[in-house]
Parts: C-alpha cells; structure tokens; sequence
C-alpha cells in the first residue's frame, strides 16, 4: 500500500511539472505606432481572463477590446471582472503601448439577446499606471471615464 502511494504521489508531481513546463508564453502586442485607419488585429493566442476576447480594433492610438463575458457571483463581480481582465491585458499583453484603451463587454440576456453590458475607457496615465502598479488591478474601475454600466448590473 506504501509502495502504491508513493508511486501515486510520483505520477502527479511528474504530471504537474509537464503541465506547467507546457504553458506557451504570453501573446504580446505593440499599439505604440498609431494606425492611419481602423484595423482589425490579430488575436490568435491571445487570451482574456474572465470573458472570450471577441475584438481588438487599433484606430490610431486608440485600442478598442471587444469581450463577451458571462454573469460572477454579484453584480458588482460580475462588472468588476472586467477591470480585471483589462488590466491583465496591459500588464501581460502588450496593451500597455496603447494610447488610449476603450473596451465594451456584451452578454447573454435572460431574453435570449445579447447586449452590451459594461462599457468604458482609459485614458494613456491610467494604462501606465496599471501597467507600473501604481493603480491595481481592484481599483482600475475608480480611474476609468466614460463608464457605460447596463442596469440589470447596477446594484
């Protein structure tokens, strides 16, 4: 029984470190030279934590995200998780060469539609700070401006 025990323990200590040591590096991105026209960018690769990364459109120096997202425990969860996927998206991504960053999650409604459900936009102080950690990622939503929330999601 000891013998089995510790094969087992072997076999999932091996299993993990194959499991970790196969994570391919992040995707990174460069918005730092600005686009005469909107342009569709490639995302293969590319993921968002807390949503399906649907878009991303550089228009100049603006990056416009596009997500789709489902509901959190909360409300509040539910919109904060947004922040936090922008976020992760600077600091991991690339995103951070972004002049301007305005994102927009839809979702699936109850009625069966889908509808744009957060909306907002951050500004390039905002994006260096979440990039620096200066801002965290808890707080992104108090430095953004044009905040559009559904009000299905307002508390």
């Amino acid at each position: 029984m000891k013998k089995l025990i510790i094969i087992s323990v072997i076999a999932l200590v091996a299993l993990c470190l194959c499991a970790c040591g196969s994570e391919e590096p992040p995707v990174v991105l460069d918005f730092s030279e600005p686009t005469a026209f909107a342009k569709e960018i490639d995302i293969t690769g590319l993921r968002m934590h807390y949503g399906d990364l649907q878009s991303v459109t550089q228009n100049g120096d603006k990056v416009i995200i596009k997500a789709k997202i489902t509901s959190n425990l909360t409300n509040e969860m539910t919109v904060k998780q947004n922040y936090l996927a922008v976020a992760d998206l600077i600091r991991l991504n690339g995103f951070n060469t972004a002049g301007e960053i305005e994102y927009w999650a839809v979702a699936d409604m109850t009625d069966g539609s889908e509808s744009k459900v957060v909306q907002f936009t951050l500004d390039k102080i905002t994006i260096d700070g979440i990039y620096n950690e200066t801002i965290l990622s808890t707080d992104v939503g108090d430095y953004a401006t044009d905040v559009w929330i559904h009000p299905s999601l307002q508390s």
